[in-house]
């Protein structure tokens, strides 16, 4: 199953094997190593780089941010799903009450994640941390 993901990847474009010349060495850029290819500098994504924030509360928060950067789309996806149940509904009120719930529900979710992270933030600044 590895095999055909890694083919879907590589015919999709997401993998290519890079033919790179060897460039003018910059200080604090990618240094060229004697072969003529570029190595590159990995970043470590647990490093904190959120001011305030240390140990584990810097994972949490990183963790915290990227859901709340998820669920945007996240709740545009759905509610143009429940409008489109709507406009599908044909007269049927059951179908209507389906995406009119399915509206609801999405933007009581994001509401609900919004107040969480104020509830979050006022909890930290109570706190002083």
């Amino acid at each position: 199953m590895l095999w055909l993901l890694k083919l879907v990847l590589k015919f999709s474009g997401f993998i290519e094997t890079a033919w790179a010349q060897g460039g003018p060495i910059v200080p604090g850029g990618p240094t060229v190593p004697p072969a003529g290819g570029v190595s590159i500098t990995l970043i470590n994504p647990l490093e904190c780089k959120l001011p305030g924030y240390e140990g584990f509360g810097c994972v949490a928060q990183a963790i915290i941010n990227a859901l709340f950067y998820i669920s945007i789309p996240l709740v545009s996806i759905m509610v143009l799903i429940g409008g489109f149940q709507i406009l599908t509904a044909a007269g049927n009120p059951e179908k209507f009450t389906k995406g009119r719930n399915t509206i609801l529900y999405a933007v009581l979710g994001f509401a609900i994640i919004i107040i969480g992270l104020g509830a979050v933030s006022l909890i930290r600044q109570l706190l002083g941390a």
